[in-house]
C-alpha cells in the first residue's frame, strides 16, 4: 500500500518521525513522506495560492528520503496526488500532531485539514494527535 505521511509540525518533527519509523516497520507499506518545512499548526484546510511553492529533498538520519516544502499541509497532499512522489498515494496519514486536537479546536488543525484533503480528493485519511 502506497502511504503519504504529512503533518503540520514540520518535517523535523518528533511526532512525524516516531510514525514514520512505526509506518515503516509494517509489512507492505510503500512509504512517502512530504511535510512543511516548519511549523504550520492551525492553518486548517488552507492552500497557498499567492506565491510560489519551493519543495527540497531532505534525508532522515537512517538515509531515507522525505520532501519539505514552505506550503501547507494542505499543500503537501495536494502534491503527492499531482505526481511528486511517483503514483498517487492510497492512505493520507497525518501526524502525530504535537498536543491534542480537541473540541471546536480540531477544525483550525493543519494536521487533520490535511486528513479532510484526503476525503475531498476520494482517499482515505486519518489524523493522529497526542
Amino acid at each position: 500500500m502506497k502511504v503519504l505521511l504529512t503533518n503540520d509540525d514540520g518535517i523535523q518533527a518528533t511526532g512525524l518521525n516516531a510514525m514514520r519509523r512505526a509506518l515503516l516497520d509494517l509489512p507492505g507499506i510503500e512509504l512517502d513522506v512530504i511535510a512543511p518545512d516548519a511549523n504550520r499548526s492551525a492553518t486548517a484546510r488552507s492552500i497557498t495560492t499567492r506565491s510560489p511553492l519551493w519543495v527540497e529533498e531532505i534525508r532522515f538520519e537512517d538515509g531515507g528520503v522525505g520532501y519539505a516544502t514552505d506550503g501547507t499541509p494542505v499543500d503537501c497532499v495536494r502534491f503527492a496526488s499531482l505526481g511528486l512522489v511517483g503514483g498517487e498515494p492510497e492512505l493520507i496519514v497525518s501526524g502525530i500532531n504535537h498536543g491534542a486536537n480537541l473540541g471546536d479546536d480540531i477544525t483550525y488543525s493543519g494536521t487533520v485539514g490535511a486528513a479532510l484533503e484526503a476525503i475531498v480528493l476520494g482517499l482515505p485519511g486519518i489524523a493522529v494527535s497526542q
